[in-house]
């Protein structure tokens, strides 16, 4: 069954909506709560070794959006001729924040799905609606970074001289509402109420103790994206790991994941082995872009990782929410 996740929070975040980090919070929450299933998040994770994932999830992001797909910019000749040579210096600003965003409409995304090239790809962020809708939501936002005391836990006090710095993300009060996907043959609505209920209540990420990432959400069946009736790729939706036998060419951006446990093994307690942190991980980023002629709906790439803590049991989620698209890239050897 596909839902739809909406979520508004109602402060600040410190963490990003990405899937791994979801993941965990809806393990912790079913780890929580009162289930008929003795030991019920046991049984949830042993389905993950049984070729057929319980669940699949997506980043979260700004409802209405998907991240923009990661192929090749567009060369100088084919910006002349978009923008106009003469207007290089005139929409310099409007051309970098074009390339530089990592969202696109997911109407537009609807739009080039079908016939995916980076002429088409800039000249939809190019129009005037699009680009204005973008540059609205990101008015709507703002990331502060903010200075905190390094505590001293066996002294009990401030460690003199020690700060570290901390980015959060503000949101205006008609924002701060992002989607995120699901595909589950595990849970059904209730049991999603359930466990969104308990994570929107402790918080999300970072310092949710201090109230930090709260949020109200709302659960919509079905999923308002369309899988494209040709397709040679994938686009991922979620942080990912390619297993063994996926494809890996493509066009992609890496994310540098630093793991934390959470629950009560974040206090490196005797089932944390003492040590709260999962080896440090290299991911492919949401909008990541993969080849694949096999390509069908339904189709698994990645894995729920092993050997990412001392305690074997500790996993990492590695899967891939893959969108069927059709990639054209020309080969292109002009000199810019």
């Amino acid at each position: 069954m596909n839902y739809t996740v909406e979520i508004n929070f109602k402060s600040s975040i410190a963490t990003p909506l990405q899937s791994d980090t979801i993941f965990g919070h809806i393990c912790w929450a079913v780890r929580y709560l009162n289930w008929d299933v003795v030991n019920k998040l046991a049984d949830f994770l042993c389905q993950y070794d049984n070729g057929s994932p319980p669940l699949i999830i997506s980043n979260g992001f700004p409802k209405g959006y998907l991240p923009k797909p990661v192929i090749p910019p567009v060369t100088q000749k084919e910006l002349d001729k978009i923008v106009g040579k003469e207007n290089r210096i005139e929409k310099s600003f409007k051309i970098k924040t074009i390339k530089k965003t990592e969202i696109i409409p997911r109407k537009t995304f609807a739009e080039l799905q079908q016939d995916m090239t980076p002429v088409k790809l800039f000249e939809a962020m190019y129009e005037k609606d699009v680009y204005d809708s973008i540059i609205n939501l990101k008015s709507k936002e703002q990331s502060v970074i903010t200075q905190h005391n390094t505590i001293d836990r066996i002294k009990g006090s401030v460690r003199e001289g020690a700060l570290f710095s901390q980015e959060e993300t503000y949101f205006s009060d008609d924002a701060g509402c992002f989607e995120v996907y699901l595909r589950t043959n595990y849970f059904n609505r209730d049991d999603l109420n359930k466990i969104f209920t308990y994570i929107g209540r402790d918080g999300f990420g970072k310092d949710k103790s201090t109230g930090k990432g709260a949020f109200n959400f709302d659960i919509k069946e079905g999923i308002e994206i369309i899988e494209a009736e040709k397709t040679n790729a994938f686009m991922t939706l979620s942080s990912f790991v390619p297993s063994k036998n996926d494809p890996v060419k493509g066009y992609y951006n890496l994310v540098h994941k630093y793991g934390k446990l959470g629950g009560h093994y974040a206090q490196g307690t005797q089932e944390a082995l003492g040590n709260p942190f999962k080896v440090p991980l290299i991911m492919f980023s949401a909008g990541s872009v993969f080849f694949d002629d096999n390509y069908r709906s339904g189709k698994v790439y990645g894995s729920l990782l092993k050997n990412v803590h001392k305690n074997k049991d500790i996993r990492h989620y590695a899967y891939a929410f893959p969108i069927g698209i059709n990639v054209n890239i020309e080969d292109n050897n002009e000199d810019i």
